[in-house]
Formats: C-alpha cells, sequence, structure tokens
C-alpha cells in the first residue's frame, strides 16, 4: 500500500506551535491549493471560420472557475520542525510531500469532529530567496 500526498500551495497563516505534556513540539499551518477548472465547451470554429489558433483555445475551453482548497500540515520531525519553524509565513510558496492521516476529536461542547490533515515528510521552500542563501 502507499499513502503519499505531494501539495503545491501557499501558506495560508503563520504557524502555530503545539506542545503537549511530555512530548515533543509541532508546528502546524495550513496550505491553501488553488485549482483552475474549466467548464462548458464552446463550438467556436466548427463552422469554416478561420480563427487564430490561441483565441480557438480560449474560446473553446468554457468558463474559468477557481477551487480553493485548504489543507492542515502538522510537522513532527525535528530537524523538519525546526526550519519549518523558521522559515514558513503567510504567502510563502512551498511544496509538501506528505502523507494523509485521519483523526477524530471531542471539542470542549462534547462534539465529535473528524479531521483529515496531511503530515509533512519534507517541505521544499519556493518563494523566500533568503531561505535559499541561508540553507
Amino acid at each position: 500500500t502507499m499513502n503519499h500526498v505531494q501539495l503545491l500551495g501557499r501558506v495560508g497563516q503563520d504557524h502555530i506551535m503545539r506542545q503537549v505534556e511530555g512530548k515533543n513540539p509541532i508546528i502546524i499551518f495550513s496550505l491553501e491549493i488553488n485549482e483552475m477548472r474549466w467548464t462548458g465547451y464552446s463550438e467556436v470554429g466548427k463552422g469554416g471560420e478561420i480563427w487564430h489558433p490561441v483565441l480557438l483555445l480560449l474560446c473553446t475551453l468554457g468558463d474559468i472557475s477557481q477551487k480553493t482548497t485548504w489543507h492542515r500540515i502538522p510537522v513532527f520531525r525535528p530537524g523538519l520542525r525546526d526550519v519549518t519553524y523558521h522559515y514558513v509565513r503567510k504567502g510563502s510558496q512551498i511544496f509538501v510531500e506528505g502523507r494523509i492521516d485521519y483523526g477524530e476529536y471531542t471539542d470542549k461542547n462534547n462534539v465529535r469532529w473528524q479531521a483529515t490533515t496531511i503530515i509533512a515528510d519534507n517541505v521544499i521552500f519556493l518563494s523566500d530567496s533568503s531561505m535559499r542563501d541561508k540553507v
């Protein structure tokens, strides 16, 4: 079996650090993934007209819409956790490799919730040139 995820997106908020007594701290941040979707299909160019290839492509794609998905990313590994703590900031573009984890928790009102997270095994920083200079 395989549980492997690759995500490319922008950090939605600065990280938070969580410490549970007797355990190592973890870093958690959110990652925003934007997907462009094309809906519909136009019949432009089917009647024998001559169209510029770029115009033809744009006209036949139909409507373009954007879907945004948010992912919760915890970082447990000590070395990766430390680098993430220092360099992950809101708006940074990053590439995350990891695995999906499904969990369940009960909030303070005794309501049970299901949670899906992507546990980071690797983070590649893409947009911060100062990071490339330091690591």
